[in-house]
């Protein structure tokens, strides 16, 4: 019964109930591979393998498979696929994907013999995976828009909106960012429609990657918090420590650089107690040594260690908190108080809308778009994007026209 509750709406209870029954489930798969019943034991695996990769049990769902495989030479072909696409599953999980590889495409090759669409296209997206994985991003384009196009003939949406996420990275890592942005916006609608938790939580990361990529910062923000909750909510330790280093990279950007210090080092903390997830769309390590050390660098030393470690003594639980409790702040920001005599810039400002008026004052006592967006806590490219409007109701031309009727 688990098997496709897990991929729509009442997942997360499916998966708490799988967490309870977890015991229970290995002793059965002990007992069932003493008694040379393989099949049955790749069957319960089929049904188990995205609970295994959400809870990060990579090397527990693997050992179970290979043992299967190595046990099953009766397996009739379908079990056998099935078997094969888990095995390959979890070592992909593992970023073991010279051993993921021959795995997967041998489940493709029968899956496809059988006509079974659904395990053809799970098979496709796994092969996808390692592709794109192994820095291949055009083979792997390849196989994940035949997998979306095989998940969409049989209805099964959980399946196509993951793979339309999967499908955006590769195309970002083709350099075709917009083609990237309409299949991640695709994939977090088909997402939604699905229910599926897992599902939003990975359309939001990818959503936020490209977001971040366009300098759409308060977009990339909001995708971010909500893919923590989700990732919270369905218990995915790997989604929940990168959207803390994701939340972190944009505290940093905005120049608040212990909040970051501290997300990062919550991040940390949670990802060395966990078997880590070898997702796609994880931010590059480099690029992310490369963040942390930027913003260090622009940190007083003892500051950035008190934060740090503060952050790698918060449980996941607080971390959590403490990451979301931002969208309070954003909620009620610092405003700068008007003097006590200025009189507005226009009368046209009473057409400016009141966080509009609110950049129009400081754009007159002359601040640049950085300075504004630290004086109310918002990011350089909202502050843009009010600059432009503030001007064009306003019939001006230019800032520097705002600091002369000033």
């Amino acid at each position: 019964k688990a098997g496709p509750e897990l991929r729509g709406p009442q997942q997360v209870m499916w998966l708490k109930r799988l967490d309870t029954e977890r015991d229970n489930v290995r002793g059965a798969m002990r007992w069932l591979l003493g008694q040379g019943e393989s099949q049955t034991v790749a069957r319960i695996g089929w049904a188990l393998w995205l609970f295994w990769w959400m809870h990060g049990h990579f090397t527990e769902g693997r050992r179970w498979m290979e043992e299967a495989l190595a046990k099953g030479s009766a397996m009739t072909a379908s079990t056998r696929a099935k078997a094969l696409f888990v095995a390959g599953t979890m070592a992909d999980g593992q970023a073991d994907r010279r051993s993921a590889e021959p795995l997967l495409e041998e489940s493709l090759m029968l899956f496809r013999e059988l006509g079974d669409k659904l395990g053809s296209a799970f098979a496709l997206s796994g092969v996808g995976l390692v592709a794109v994985g192994q820095g291949h991003h055009e083979r792997g384009v390849a196989f994940f828009h035949e997998a979306v196009d095989l998940f969409l003939e049989i209805g099964e949406r959980w399946g196509a909106s993951v793979t339309l996420s999967f499908l955006a990275v590769g195309w970002f890592g083709r350099g075709d960012p917009i083609r990237a942005k309409r299949l991640a916006e695709q994939g977090l609608e088909l997402a939604r429609e699905s229910g599926a938790t897992e599902g939003i939580c990975v359309a939001c990361h990818t959503g936020a990657m490209v977001a971040q990529a366009e300098g759409d910062h308060e977009r990339a923000r909001g995708l971010l918090q909500e893919g923590l909750k989700l990732a919270a909510e369905a218990g995915n330790g790997t989604n929940v420590a990168y959207y803390l280093e994701g939340l972190a990279a944009a505290a940093a950007s905005e120049s608040r650089l212990e909040r970051a210090a501290g997300l990062w080092g919550a991040a940390e903390a949670l990802l060395e107690k966990i078997e880590v997830a070898a997702y796609i769309y994880a931010p590059d390590r480099s690029v992310y040594q490369g963040q942390v050390s930027a913003a260090r660098a622009r940190l007083d030393e003892a500051a950035w260690q008190r934060a740090w470690t503060e952050g790698r003594a918060m449980t996941p639980e607080r971390a959590i908190e403490y990451a979301l409790s931002e969208e309070v702040e954003r909620e009620a920001p610092t405003l700068v108080p008007l003097p006590e005599q200025q009189q507005p810039l226009d009368p046209r400002t009473q057409e400016l809308t009141t966080r509009e008026q609110e950049v129009a004052l400081l754009l007159g006592r002359g601040l640049t778009n950085r300075r504004i967006a630290l004086e109310l806590s918002i990011s350089e490219h909202t502050v843009a994007n009010h600059v432009g409007k503030i001007l064009k109701k306003l019939g001006l031309r230019s800032r520097a026209q705002i600091l002369s009727s000033s």
